[in-house]
């Protein structure tokens, strides 16, 4: 059985400081994901780190990366709303809204508690 890649896996590809592109393979979004760096490693960045080991690349285009990120939130969704994250937790509000998580819009707390639950 071939591994998947993950999308931290494609990031450790790429250069120190490189913008890589991200969008979801079934929602028209676009996110900012980086290289980890644990020098500059925080509670944030942690977050992304782990969210990043959770999402499979699913395509590789010139323009950016293809994850599953909405089948992981889709499949948690019941975890989701037990965690009391969202006003309205499902999955078209949580995808219209992830823009937004992913760029900062969100305490360090608020982030870790999402992450954790996605991994859970």
């Amino acid at each position: 059985m071939t591994k998947k890649l993950t999308l931290f896996d494609y990031l450790e590809l790429t250069k120190d400081g490189e913008e890589i592109t991200v969008t979801d393979k079934n929602y028209d979004t676009e996110s900012y994901f980086y290289k980890y760096d644990p020098a500059d490693a925080d509670s944030w960045s942690e977050s992304v780190k782990k969210l990043s080991q959770l999402l499979t690349v699913q395509e590789v285009y010139s323009h950016a990366i293809a994850v599953n990120l909405s089948d992981i939130i889709e499949k948690k969704i019941s975890e989701l709303k037990k965690a009391d994250l969202f006003i309205h937790c499902d999955i078209d509000s949580i995808m219209d809204d992830i823009d937004n998580i992913l760029s900062g819009n969100v305490s360090e707390e608020w982030m870790e508690k999402f992450v954790n639950t996605l991994k859970a």
